[in-house]
């Protein structure tokens, strides 16, 4: 595809769609070269169907605006595709959704060096004598965690999260729980929440403990 198309004006935008329909119908695959969105790495192409367009544009923003290499982007490309519908596709893609979103926290001067990922805590839950979080702040207390869709579907898998952040409470730590396809959709969400949170427990440290604090996005 050639790049000579700035898809920030709407009528070059429209002719580029159309060109790419027109390919669509004859079976090519149509990717958005690098070039078409300045700031993006040149080797990691974009899909150029309309919803994803429309899910994904106001986070590869973002993902530029904050400053991107190609492995970060590559593995944003992960995330940001439909999951399989089977539980061994959700797990892998939750999977690439927390290493996703440490990566990223890794390379914000707020947040790099913070968050731990796949944490065991020593807090008895479910019959083990630990606990794994997703993604953990120790010093801040903060306690993240991605829920795929069977976390909504299933009422088990519901009560048990429940009972987890209870006891996370309890323990002293923020609970930020955020569905796994909202890293994807709605970085903006996500990544603003946490730093909210950083900033509110960063504020309430002299006097953490003993409270209670609970987050559900």
């Amino acid at each position: 595809m050639a790049p000579y198309a700035d898809l920030n004006v709407p009528m070059l935008a429209r002719m580029f769609d159309r060109r790419c329909k027109g390919y669509e119908a004859v079976g090519y695959t149509i990717q958005l070269p690098a070039s078409a969105v300045p700031g993006w790495p040149a080797d990691v192409p974009l899909p150029i169907d309309v919803k994803w367009k429309n899910q994904y544009a106001a986070n590869v923003r973002r993902l530029i605006r904050d400053g991107i290499e190609a492995p970060l982007a590559n593995l944003f490309g992960r995330v940001a595709r439909e999951p399989e519908p089977d539980a061994e596709g959700a797990e892998r893609a939750r999977s690439a959704t927390e290493a996703f979103l440490y990566r990223r926290l890794e390379t914000l001067a707020d947040t790099a060096g913070r968050f731990r990922l796949n944490v065991e805590l020593p807090i008895p839950f479910d019959g083990w004598g630990r606990m794994e979080v997703d993604l953990l702040d120790a010093e801040a207390r903060i306690a993240i965690e991605l829920d795929g869709a069977r976390h909504l579907a299933d009422a088990e898998a519901y009560r048990r999260d429940r009972r987890k952040d209870m006891l996370l409470q309890e323990n002293g730590y923020l609970v930020l729980r955020f569905l796994a396809e909202d890293v994807g959709t709605h970085l903006d969400l996500v990544l603003d929440a946490i730093l909210r949170a950083l900033s509110h427990q960063r504020g309430q440290q002299p006097a953490r403990h003993g409270r209670l604090n609970l987050t559900v996005l």
